[in-house]
């Protein structure tokens, strides 16, 4: 099982080390080699990243739909479900109007003219609470699994 350290005199030097080290694994670490439970979290990171980053279009295009399922499952996991609605919602358009095959920085361009997620993106970064949010609670009903808490 993947975890990392942080001690006591790194939560005084910075009260965030918990939720950097938190974070580390989610962006890091791939998704077999984590527990059930990180996994969660790592899906429902790489979402909001990628929405953050360049919208569901981006992350069609960088994650494919391999995690679709599963994304879906940790998002309602995580207590996201407007943000899990939505990524249905986006699944369906991707399903119903495709992505053209994407190679060059003009063909991602053409396709992004098209919007067809334009919509879905702003109803997405309105949301409240965020993944963020919901993450920072799975961090705190899951250290254990993220976090080994050593003195010194």
């Amino acid at each position: 099982m993947i975890k990392r350290k942080v001690t006591s005199k790194m939560l005084k030097e910075n009260p965030y080390e918990k939720w950097n080290q938190f974070i580390d694994i989610l962006a890091i670490e791939e998704y077999c080699d984590l527990t059930e439970i990180q996994r969660v979290a790592h899906l429902c990171f790489i979402y909001d990243s990628e929405l953050q980053n360049g919208g569901h279009m981006q992350y069609f295009i960088n994650r494919g739909t391999t995690f679709a399922t599963e994304t879906a499952q940790a998002l309602k996991k995580l207590g996201a479900k407007e943000q899990s609605e939505l990524f249905s919602s986006a699944l369906n358009i991707l399903k119903e109007k495709n992505i053209s095959n994407i190679e060059t920085i003009e063909d991602y361009l053409d396709e992004a003219a098209n919007e067809k997620f334009t919509e879905l993106d702003y109803t997405y970064y309105d949301i409240e609470p965020t993944i963020n949010d919901y993450l920072e609670k799975y961090l705190e009903e899951n250290e254990s699994e993220f976090i080994v808490k050593e003195a010194n």
